[in-house]
């Protein structure tokens, strides 16, 4: 089992992300890596960016030296002894990731994040939503599923 946030964010205007991307590691100890359009994993041809947009492409981990989303989206509540460096309740780790991308739009001013939540890259689903609605949604999907819900999420903010 490979978990695994992969996705681009679209913004206007011209951008260093850099100094945001190690804000965001170190505020919520994960890991985020800049990645090439040919990383986007089985992402349909329609989904993926334009060449002539500007974009940040990613791949979110659970820290900044192993880019594997393991604990992050298992989507499994743990031992309250267990030590895996998040929240051992799964809702909580899920809204770290939720933090995560909310920051990123709101600091970025994005018109639109292109995320998956996938089981080894695996993509079955596509969902476009609004980012007002982006949580409630991605929450059902985990409830429904137990575990990463092999869904590209196009949220339009």
């Amino acid at each position: 089992m490979s978990n695994d946030v992969r996705g681009y964010i679209n913004y206007s205007g011209e951008k260093n992300l850099t100094p945001l991307i190690s804000f965001i590691e170190q505020k919520y100890n994960i890991g985020i890596k800049k990645i090439e359009i040919n990383e986007l994993y089985n992402f349909p041809d329609s989904m993926l960016p334009k060449s002539k947009e500007n974009k940040f492409i990613f791949i979110i981990g659970d820290d900044n030296e192993y880019y594997n989303a393991s604990f992050l989206i298992d989507y499994i509540n743990y031992a309250p002894e267990s030590d895996i460096g998040f929240p051992i309740m799964a809702k909580d780790r899920l809204n770290i990731l939720f933090d995560v991308m909310s920051e990123i739009i709101n600091i970025t001013n994005v018109s639109k994040l292109v995320i998956t939540l996938t089981d080894s890259c695996e993509i079955e689903n596509i969902k476009k939503i609004k980012y007002a609605e982006m949580r409630e949604v991605i929450y059902a999907d985990f409830e429904t599923y137990q575990a990463p819900p092999d869904t590209l999420y196009e949220v339009i903010c």
